[in-house]
């Protein structure tokens, strides 16, 4: 078997390396257009890597520099303290509303009874001088 696969392979010799270089010839450009293609990709991406690890730099140096976190939080309380604000000032608003509305009533209230009062002392005094004129 071993003389066999000796002999198949010698005759064969000839038309695998014709077919192995029609390959390469056929997909060898495509194969050189990919590398090149790679090696232009892999030279953008380290760029990109670069330029991206600068950035992230200098934005840590901002933060630090500036204090962007500090400035955050303090940011963040007296928003809170901004909304709670506005929330009393509502209600404080609607309190004075009611207030107001309530007092209105009430002066309401006491301006009937004050005529109430001078009409029944009107009608007392007309009873009197009927009575004075009998």
């Amino acid at each position: 078997m071993a003389s066999t696969d000796t002999a198949c392979l010698a005759a064969t010799s000839p038309a695998v390396s014709l077919l192995s270089q029609g390959v390469v010839n056929h997909y060898g450009v495509t194969f050189g257009c990919l590398g090149t293609s790679l090696e232009k990709l892999n030279t953008r991406q380290e760029i990109v890597t670069v330029a991206v690890q600068k950035e992230g730099m200098r934005l840590n140096e901002g933060r630090a520099k500036y204090g962007v976190e500090h400035m955050l939080t303090l940011t963040n309380i007296y928003r809170n303290k901004l909304v709670k604000v506005k929330e009393d000032m509502q209600t404080l608003t609607e309190r004075s509303a009611k207030l107001r509305k309530r007092a209105t009533k009430l002066q309401e209230e006491k301006q009937k009874e004050s005529m109430d009062r001078e009409m029944k002392r009107a009608k007392e005094r007309q009873m009197e001088k009927e009575l004075i004129a009998r």
